[in-house]
């Protein structure tokens, strides 16, 4: 059984260059707490925000060649490509990468990519549209690195340490990680409660992004739960959670 809720979302359309702003009221589907379970996701482990942003970048051959600096997200909320930045020691200098998520390889020290100093431009920001298309120059977000990518995708730093809301904008306390699956995809966002819930602490619920009153620009996330509905969660155990890339 599933909660219906209306939310409403914005969309920006420009008309005889005036620009015009219509809420759509959508139905969207919000999933009870009553179903949620930390054993899942206890079980199935995953990749952490906090042990991916800033993990070390391997090339072909096994050598360090930089860091990860950012990940993109699609609005289906799956990994779709990471941000290095890479070669420092190299002829042509440090430059910034993205790099496909089905070409990084994931392991215990690190992400292992097939980037080298001689193929570094075919990794460029620009290289694809898939990621930053030329029409959607004028709506870009800035990353780190004065890097920047079109509105279909957002960056996980968006949403890291934003504000959280329970209810009617109610403040909870803040995103301090996110989990995803080892193939990419988000399980769950982890919220640092503030010390008037329980106390503080770490807690897990569903994300809900687009659709659902949020958009990567906001610095507020809306938990999509009332105070009633959390009162009876427990705190996430991060020592039960088998993540990769961890220290």
């Amino acid at each position: 059984m599933s909660i219906k809720r209306k939310v409403c979302v914005s969309t920006l359309t420009v008309a005889a260059g005036a620009a015009a702003f219509h809420v759509q009221a959508q139905d969207e589907m919000v999933r009870p707490l009553s179903d949620w379970n930390y054993e899942d996701i206890y079980q199935q482990g995953g990749i952490r925000a906090d042990n991916i942003m800033g993990a070390e970048v391997f090339g072909s051959n096994q050598e360090e060649i930089g860091r990860v600096e950012n990940v993109l997200i699609t609005q289906d909320n799956q990994v779709t490509a990471i941000i290095a930045q890479v070669g420092g020691f190299w002829v042509v200098g440090g430059t910034h990468v993205l790099v496909p998520w089905e070409e990084v390889e994931l392991h215990e020290d690190g992400v292992m990519i097939p980037v080298t100093e001689d193929n570094a431009d075919e990794y460029g920001l620009f290289a694809s549209e898939e990621y930053v298309a030329e029409q959607d120059l004028s709506q870009v977000q800035q990353v780190e690195g004065n890097l920047e990518t079109g509105s279909g995708v957002w960056k996980l730093s968006d949403l890291l340490n934003d504000y959280a809301s329970i209810g009617e904008g109610v403040g909870y306390g803040y995103i301090d990680n996110v989990l995803f699956t080892r193939e990419g995809e988000i399980q769950a966002i982890i919220v640092e409660s503030d010390v008037g819930y329980g106390g503080g602490g770490a807690y897990a619920y569903p994300f809900y992004g687009y659709g659902y009153d949020w958009s990567p620009g906001y610095p507020t996330y809306s938990v999509q739960y009332n105070e009633d509905e959390i009162g009876d969660m427990e705190a996430f155990d991060y020592d039960r959670y088998d993540g990769l890339l961890e220290d």
